[in-house]
């Protein structure tokens, strides 16, 4: 599975994670974005490529785009693309996204493929690793 360049078009969720519990408790906000190259980029899972873009930070919710690309030989094998993104996020809950919860996964859409990766200006940079109430 190679990262989805060009003119071909990729899906994209919105997915919108909650706090546990107290709301004064860091928690990472969940992204693709590497410091380094200070642009977010294309990593993969199991069954997809995929790309993390945080679009809202507060301390009640964060809100990310999940741009994915399911393989043509696995789509016709997963017939809800819905049950393989939740799966995927509850996953991430457990081991990297700590602190928070899943609140929703929105519908898929087509969306443009990002370039090979995505460069704007980075929430990450303003908030450092870590969001604090």
């Amino acid at each position: 599975m190679g990262a989805v360049r060009g003119v071909h078009k990729v899906e994209r969720v919105t997915v919108t994670l909650l706090p546990r519990g107290d709301t004064r408790t860091a928690f990472n906000v969940p992204s693709t974005y590497n410091q380094t190259l200070r642009s977010y980029g294309w990593r993969q899972s199991e069954d997809f490529d995929y790309m993390i873009v945080p679009t809202h930070v507060s301390s009640k919710e964060v809100r990310v785009d999940l741009f994915f690309n399911v393989p043509r030989s696995l789509r016709h094998h997963t017939k809800d693309t819905h049950k393989l993104l939740r799966n995927f996020v509850e996953s991430k809950i457990e081991s990297e996204w700590k602190g928070l919860r899943l609140g929703s996964i929105g519908r898929a859409s087509v969306a443009p493929a990002p370039r090979d990766t995505l460069v704007r200006g980075a929430i990450e940079e303003i908030l450092g690793s870590d969001l604090e109430a």
